[in-house]
C-alpha cells in the first residue's frame, strides 16, 4: 500500500500531457503557422499567457512550467520580445501515445523512427534560420569534419572558402518509470540518426541548433531550440548574489496590473532587476532603493548599460538611490504602488532578522503609499513571517490574494496586497 501511494504520488509530478486541441501548428499540410512551447517560472504561467494574449493576438495552453501556442510562421521572431519566458522552442512533432514496445532497444528503435520519419523538420528549419539568421551550409551532401574544414579553409583562396555546416547537439528530457532506456541513451542513438539524416557535425556545447526530444510516460515531442541563449540573460550586465531573474521581475511587474503614469517603488531593489524590467514594460516611472552601497552601484550600472544592451531608442525612464527603506525619504502618499523582492533569510538576513524587518518596513512604505488606490506586491520564501506580519499591519495593509512559485529550488510565495484608507502618522507630526 505504502509502495502504491509512493507510485501515485510521482505520477502526480509528472508533467501531464500537452493539451493541443484547437492548436494547428503541427498538422502536415499546415506551412504557415507553427507551434510555439515556451518555458516560464512555475506559478507565472498565467502571467506568460497573459503576454503571449496582449503582445502576439494568440490564445495560449497553460501547462506546468510552460505555454504552449500558434502563431503564424513569419511572426515567429516577435515571440522572442516576450519578457516572462525564458527558452522558446518551435515543436516539430507530438504524439500523444508512443506505444512502447517492451524492451529496451525496440523502444529506443521506436524514437530514432519517429525522430527520422514523423517530423515536420523542413517548416521547423525554416523557423530556426529565419530566427537565428544563421547564414552557414543547412544541408551539407556529406559529412565533414568541423576541425578538417576550418584548416581546409584557412588554406583556401578566401574566394574559395566554403560555408559552415550547421553544428547539432541532441537533448532528451524523460520523465515515467515506463522507460526501459535512459537520457543519455536517446541522445546518443536518436542524436546519430539524425546525424545520418542532414550530415551535421555534433557539437555537445559550441552548437549551432539544439534539437530535443521530449519523452514523457506515453507522450513524445520533439522541439528545435529558438534561444541557445537563456532570455533572462536580456536585462543584467552586473549580478549580484541575490540577483533576481528577469523573467520572475517582468511577472511580478504583470502582478501589479500598472496603470499609466503610475509611480513603481521597488525599496530593496538589490540590482535593480525589478526596475529595469518595468521601466520596459509600460509608461510608468521606476524607482529603486537600496541600503548597501555595492547593490545600488550595480543597479546603477546595469540602468546605464541597458540601453546598449537591449538597443533601446532611448533610455528608460527610472532612477536609484541609496537610502534606509526604514527612513523613507519620499514625500507622504507619492508612491502607488511597491514591488519588491524580500530578503528570503537564506543567503542574505535570516528569518529571525525578517519577522522584525518586514513588518517595519510595511509600515514605513504605508506612509509613502498611497491610501485606498495603492498596492504592493511582495516576494519571499519566509512564508510564515509574512502570516504573521499582515496581524500587525492590518490597519494600513489588506491581504488580497497570494501566488505560490519555485524561486531557485526554493518554494516561495507572491503576496499581493492594497492599502487600506488608514495612513500612519506623517514624518512631520
Amino acid at each position: 500500500q505504502a509502495y502504491n501511494c509512493l507510485i501515485h504520488f510521482y505520477k502526480r509530478q509528472m508533467a501531464e500531457p500537452l493539451d493541443l486541441a484547437g492548436l494547428t501548428g503541427l498538422e502536415p499540410d499546415n506551412k504557415k503557422v507553427c507551434t510555439i512551447e515556451a518555458s516560464c517560472v512555475t506559478g507565472f504561467e498565467p502571467m506568460a499567457a497573459e503576454e503571449v494574449s496582449n503582445k502576439l493576438g494568440c490564445e495560449a495552453k497553460v501547462h506546468r512550467g510552460r505555454v504552449v501556442f500558434d502563431i503564424d510562421v513569419g511572426r515567429v521572431k516577435e515571440v522572442l520580445k516576450l519578457r516572462i519566458v525564458n527558452t522558446v522552442w518551435v515543436m516539430v512533432g507530438h504524439t500523444p501515445d508512443i506505444e512502447y514496445p517492451g524492451t529496451e532497444e525496440e523502444q529506443l528503435v521506436k524514437l530514432q523512427d519517429f525522430a527520422d520519419k514523423n517530423l515536420d523538420w523542413d517548416k521547423g528549419l525554416e523557423v530556426w534560420r529565419t530566427v537565428t539568421g544563421f547564414q552557414g551550409e543547412m544541408y551539407p551532401t556529406e559529412l565533414v569534419d568541423k576541425q578538417q574544414e576550418s584548416e581546409e579553409g584557412n588554406e583556401s583562396s578566401p574566394k574559395m572558402a566554403k560555408l559552415s555546416p550547421l553544428t547539432f547537439r541532441c537533448t532528451c528530457y524523460r520523465s515515467g518509470t515506463n522507460h526501459e532506456f535512459r537520457s543519455t541513451e536517446v541522445q546518443k542513438l536518436v542524436g546519430g540518426r539524425v546525424q545520418e539524416k542532414f550530415n551535421w557535425p555534433v557539437s555537445c556545447k559550441k552548437y549551432d541548433l539544439e534539437f530535443v526530444m521530449n519523452c514523457d510516460v506515453n507522450q513524445v515531442y520533439c522541439c528545435i531550440n529558438l534561444t541557445n541563449i537563456s532570455l533572462f540573460n536580456r536585462t543584467v550586465t552586473y549580478f549580484g548574489p541575490c540577483t533576481l531573474r528577469p523573467p520572475i521581475s517582468a511577472s511580478l511587474v504583470m502582478l501589479a496590473k500598472l496603470q499609466v503614469g503610475e509611480v513603481v517603488l521597488d525599496p530593496m531593489c538589490g540590482g535593480g532587476t525589478i526596475s529595469l524590467e518595468g521601466c520596459q514594460m509600460g509608461p510608468q516611472y521606476h524607482i529603486g532603493g537600496e541600503i548597501h552601497s555595492m547593490a545600488i552601484n550595480r543597479s546603477k550600472d546595469n540602468y546605464l548599460a541597458l540601453k546598449a544592451k537591449n538597443n533601446l531608442p532611448s533610455q528608460p525612464p527610472a532612477d536609484f538611490f541609496q537610502w534606509d527603506c526604514l527612513v523613507p525619504c519620499l514625500r507622504d502618499n507619492s508612491v502607488d504602488v511597491i514591488i519588491t523582492d524580500l530578503p528570503f533569510g537564506k543567503r542574505s538576513g535570516s528569518k529571525a532578522d525578517n519577522r522584525v524587518l518586514y513588518p517595519r518596513t510595511l509600515l514605513s512604505m504605508a506612509r509613502v503609499v498611497r491610501p485606498n488606490t495603492g498596492r504592493a506586491v511582495l516576494l519571499t520564501q519566509d512564508k510564515r513571517s509574512m502570516f504573521v506580519c499582515f496581524k500587525q499591519v492590518e490597519k494600513y495593509w489588506k491581504h488580497t490574494k497570494q501566488i505560490s512559485t519555485n524561486i531557485g529550488g526554493l518554494t516561495a510565495l507572491v503576496f499581493l496586497i492594497s492599502r487600506t484608507g488608514e495612513s500612519p502618522p506623517s514624518k512631520s507630526s
